[in-house]
């Protein structure tokens, strides 16, 4: 059930108001002992409104906020997962991968987690339906963290795994004044008497018509009738269909879809889960999966997707990158093609019109690359995952430029000395180079002038994660942009000399990529998020939108054309952006 508003417990007296000074005290306990609080009763008993309480109390009291709830009625590991990582600033992970984010993240942890009693879905399709795989796939493996606290909401105390390691609240039946009588929380999510929508499980029908309850029931009914493979082949259905149900429907090994459909599912399940979405988003995630996956539902899907902000060109999913640059035919020439660096350090060069592959090379010695930039026509500046910067020529002649060896000697140099001045991010625009470092700093670069030092300027407070640079049409100066593990990303121009005071963004998350490029509506700056999320805005008037990835993005590159190539370990994916027309 979703958690009602409220201020205070229910009446002085009362077991329920009895119990919420003590959950209040084992949430502020910083002895972090014990790690979960099981709020124990029947239906109806307040278990609902004093976890909203402790939640409310959280917004004034720092010592006790709650940073995350998971509603777990009708959820799998999965897509329980895929909720907290999100209200987390995360984006969607799966319960592996949530757990190991929170590990690295040494900041204390609080979670509410509402109906673990009523979690799981289509639990005799497969085990990992069960509510026993959210308590043993997720919670008890965020529960094993030192700095991760829990407070559940379930019918019984005796959990398997918290025997001995959690405060057990209990509020008889009736407890609650204020209880509201919903449906039996003992009935599974998909059983259901509701009479069918007419027309309601037939494949093929425009989804986009039927409500949201009556598209849930139509799998229900479908999972019971054995025709749920027909249903969920149904590209609309997928569209606007209810993304748990049909993640736990495909769970079920045995249930025979199309060949490449649970891979495409896999993918774009996550960014899909977001209960906000419009449905021409819905459709451009689906198709983004589609895209090198399976062909023929990415052409349907294509038709839905072409009117609206953004649609994906061509994607190379089984293609992992860390690091990509743009190389034109010639100076002066706009990009052509797309230079992507694999974890072992190989370069693939890509089509821009279709991801169609034109070369490959491998520099010597072996790196491992964290970021390229193209210096010249036939020469990328590239920096290694150890922080060492070094000079990559892209055909057997190329001449590596005076200057990109004096600022590599520079750098590589200063790292040795200092691992604070270890370079973290790089960018380069015309005649200007830039650096960014572990402690925050940027060093910017004129290529023209091999006598010169740097202009340096601290932009951050911890490294700089993220770095784009655009040169003026006269090449005198240079706007930065830079992303930071602070969360914000800073704007500095290099002819005002200091950056402006206050961030262009901020969020709780990390920029992890950034592209700044002219297009004929204003400049355009490309921010990709480790939330999994892209923004786009238009500047200097602000316009925004926001694009969902489909996996984390480590390096991105943009065309004036509004062409926003992203790379990663999910692959290479080219996305056109009618948000900026050409």
């Amino acid at each position: 059930m979703t958690l009602p508003h409220s201020d205070v417990p229910s009446a002085a007296g009362t077991r329920e108001g009895d119990l919420a000074p003590r959950l209040l005290a084992w949430a502020g306990d910083s002895s972090g002992h014990p790690r979960a609080a099981l709020v124990v009763g029947p239906r109806g008993a307040g278990k609902s409104r004093l976890l909203a309480w402790l939640v409310a109390q959280g917004a004034d009291t720092p010592a006790v906020t709650v940073h995350a709830v998971g509603l777990a009625a009708g959820q799998t590991a999965r897509t329980l997962a895929w909720q907290l990582g999100r209200d987390l600033g995360y984006g969607p992970l799966d319960p592996e991968q949530l757990t190991g984010r929170i590990a690295t993240d040494p900041r204390p942890v609080r979670l509410v987690i509402a109906d673990l009693h009523r979690a799981g879905r289509y639990p005799h399709r497969s085990p990992r339906n069960t509510g026993t795989a959210v308590l043993t796939d997720l919670l008890l493996p965020l529960l094993a963290l030192p700095h991760v606290r829990m407070a559940i909401e379930t019918d019984t105390a005796d959990l398997a795994g918290l025997e001995h390691d959690a405060l057990v609240l209990n509020l008889p039946s009736g407890a609650s004044h204020g209880a509201s009588h919903g449906a039996s929380p003992d009935a599974s999510p998909q059983e259901t008497d509701a009479p069918p929508h007419p027309g309601a499980d037939t494949p093929g029908q425009d989804w986009r018509l039927v409500d949201p309850s009556t598209r849930e029931q139509a799998l229900d009914r479908a999972m019971v009738a054995g025709t749920a493979p027909t249903l969920i082949a149904d590209p609309g259905y997928l569209v606007h269909g209810p993304v748990t149900a049909i993640t736990a429907a495909l769970a079920d090994d045995s249930l025979r879809v199309p060949r490449r459909l649970r891979s495409v599912w896999d993918a774009a399940a996550p960014a899909l889960s977001d209960p906000h979405l419009p449905d021409h988003t819905r459709a451009a995630v689906l198709h983004a999966a589609a895209v090198g996956r399976d062909d023929r539902l990415a052409e349907y899907l294509r038709p839905l997707v072409q009117p609206k902000p953004w649609a994906t060109r061509w994607s190379l999913p089984h293609r992992p990158a860390n690091a990509v640059a743009l190389l034109s035919p010639g100076a002066g020439s706009p990009p052509a093609t797309a230079v992507a660096a694999d974890p072992l350090g190989r370069l693939t060069q890509l089509s821009l019109s279709d991801g169609r592959v034109t070369g490959r090379f491998t520099p010597e010695p072996p790196w491992t690359p964290a970021a390229l930039a193209t210096a010249a026509p036939d020469c990328l500046l590239a920096l290694d995952r150890s922080g060492a910067l070094r000079p990559v020529p892209v055909t057997a002649d190329a001449a590596v430029p005076l200057a990109l060896n004096r600022l590599i000697l520079h750098h590589n140099a200063a790292s040795l000395i200092s691992d604070a001045h270890r370079p973290t991010a790089l960018a380069v625009a015309g005649r200007h180079l830039a650096v960014g470092d572990r402690e925050g700093t940027v060093h910017l670069w004129r290529r023209n002038d091999l006598l010169a030092e740097p202009t340096t300027v601290r932009l951050h407070n911890s490294a700089v994660t993220a770095l784009a640079c655009l040169e003026t049409p006269d090449g005198r100066t240079a706007l930065v942009v830079t992303g930071g593990l602070d969360g914000t990303i800073r704007l500095w121009d290099s002819d005002a000399g200091s950056p402006l005071p206050e961030p262009l963004h901020r969020r709780r998350a990390v920029p992890t990529a950034l592209a700044l490029t002219e297009t004929p509506t204003g400049l355009l700056l490309a921010a990709a998020w480790s939330d999994r999320q892209l923004h786009l805005t238009l500047l200097p008037s602000g316009h925004q939108t926001a694009l969902l990835t489909l996996s984390p993005i480590e390096a991105l590159a943009a065309t004036a054309d509004g062409l926003i190539v992203t790379v990663g370990p999910g692959g290479v994916q080219c996305t056109e952006t009618g948000f900026f027309p050409a």
